[in-house]
């Protein structure tokens, strides 16, 4: 009997006990007694199996509250329907700057990162997603979007996000090799608000993307607002043709290649950063963007084991203008990475998840001391030269070219916290008065980075 029926029935009952006096006036006082005793009895009996059942109900729509690395802190329905994750992304860097070179250069603690997450799902297929930044002493926005999932082919994202050029601007903040990105990166645009379409096909074999943005400039969040009512058009595509493979070497072999275009009048200009986050290229007074962009991303990496390769090129041509001046120039970069987990942990495009985390008073019970990973890099960057034939910039304060080595140790005391350590040596070509020898000052410069990040993708 179904709960509501069960409540009617209390009442009926007690009605009908009610009535038991009159009913039973031709019978005997004992007759009488127990017929009321049982009504009664029937009555309790009823009550408790209401409540149970409500208890029962109650227990099976109740939300499930858990906490784990990879959801953060997370409130579930218990159909799964409607689930809500609380994470965080919290980085602590130190700079410290070697050489004659670095006289200039501040050495520094800095917030690097300081972004609480909320994320989750409603109605089962719709996911929502919501990261700000307060790093650097500054308030922006970072992500904010919605996605339609309910066609596992053509999944619909709106709102901002990362649009779908870079390789390593498409990794996770907390998954990269380095604490900084490479060169190619200053080439790709961080985030843009736009629509996008995209799905893992044939059982993840294939990954596609395709998306219109406002636009914004090189390594920029943009203002969350369009400066103009030209649009920018985005694709992507990648390949892992062998992960499906468990036993085939080439299960961690992905390529791809990815474009952009667009207009860029209206928009800032690009800013663009060494390794040890110091601005390198300084446009002269008057310049504005103009015209066309256009950006191109080859791409790929293989990860065997413990062991990671990964590179990432990119070249832009993008439009400027000084009074009556207007050309396109073009930017090229490239990187190649290579890392080894000396602990034997599996290297993938995400973090690695250490054997044995770090409780090393406790290794009887699984623990241990994390996982230790080396790394180095080896990056390009270059401007063409009418950049400066045209006086868009000046080579006395602006290089022609980078050239970046980097080498570093990562170690991951478990998956939701890291230290790293990484030497960054980067040289230019031009950048300096003919007095000063025509080249900027080699940066040397040494980052410690420590890291918490929990509930975050």
């Amino acid at each position: 009997m179904s709960v509501s029926k069960r409540i009617w029935a209390v009442p009926a009952l007690a009605m009908a006990m009610s009535l038991a006096p009159a009913w039973a006036q031709d019978q005997t006082p004992q007759t009488t007694d127990q017929k009321i005793q049982q009504l009664e009895q029937k009555v309790d009996e009823l009550e408790k199996e209401v409540k149970a059942e409500q208890t029962t109900e109650d227990g099976q729509n109740a939300a499930v509250a858990t906490a784990d690395y990879a959801s953060g802190f997370t409130i579930r329905s218990k159909d799964g329907n409607f689930v809500l994750h609380i994470g965080a992304d919290l980085q602590v860097d130190n700079h410290t700057f070697f050489g004659a070179g670095s006289a200039a250069d501040t050495d520094n603690i800095v917030l690097r990162r300081v972004r609480p997450t909320i994320f989750g799902t409603v109605y089962k297929y719709v996911d929502f997603f919501i990261r700000p930044d307060f790093g650097l002493g500054t308030t922006a926005v970072y992500d904010a979007y919605l996605q339609l999932n309910y066609i596992p082919w053509f999944q619909v994202r709106v709102g901002k996000f990362k649009p779908p050029v870079g390789l390593e601007r498409l990794q996770g903040d907390d998954d990269t090799s380095f604490v900084e990105r490479g060169l190619p990166t200053l080439l790709v645009p961080q985030r843009d608000i736009g629509y996008q379409i995209g799905a893992d096909l044939f059982h993840r074999r294939l990954s596609y993307q395709v998306g219109v943005f406002n636009g914004v400039p090189d390594s920029s969040i943009g203002t969350d607002t369009a400066v103009s009512n030209h649009r920018d058009y985005a694709a992507r595509l990648f390949l892992t043709p062998f992960q499906p493979n468990e036993k085939s070497l080439l299960r961690g072999l992905g390529v791809g290649f990815a474009a952009s275009g667009g207009n860029t009048d209206g928009e800032a200009l690009p800013s663009f950063k060494t390794f040890g986050q110091n601005n390198f290229l300084t446009f002269n007074s008057g310049v504005t963007p103009a015209g066309h962009r256009t950006r191109l991303a080859p791409q790929g990496y293989y990860y065997l084991g413990p062991f990671g390769l990964f590179s990432d090129y990119g070249v832009n041509e993008e439009g400027f203008q000084k009074g009556t001046v207007r050309r396109e120039i073009a930017f090229r970069a490239y990187q190649v990475e290579a890392s080894y987990i000396l602990t034997g942990e599996k290297k993938s495009f995400g973090g690695p998840t250490p054997k044995h985390p770090f409780d090393p008073l406790h290794r009887h019970s699984g623990g241990g001391w994390g996982a230790v990973e080396l790394a180095v890099r080896m990056g390009d960057w270059e401007a063409e030269k009418g950049l400066y034939n045209y006086g868009l910039v000046s080579d006395a304060n602006s290089p022609r070219h980078l050239h970046e080595y980097v080498g570093g140790v990562n170690w991951y005391l478990n998956r939701l916290v890291r230290i790293t350590g990484d030497y960054g040596n980067t040289s230019f070509g031009g950048g300096a008065a003919a007095s000063a020898g025509g080249n900027r000052s080699v940066e040397k410069v040494f980052t410690l980075r420590f890291q918490i990040n929990f509930g975050v993708i």
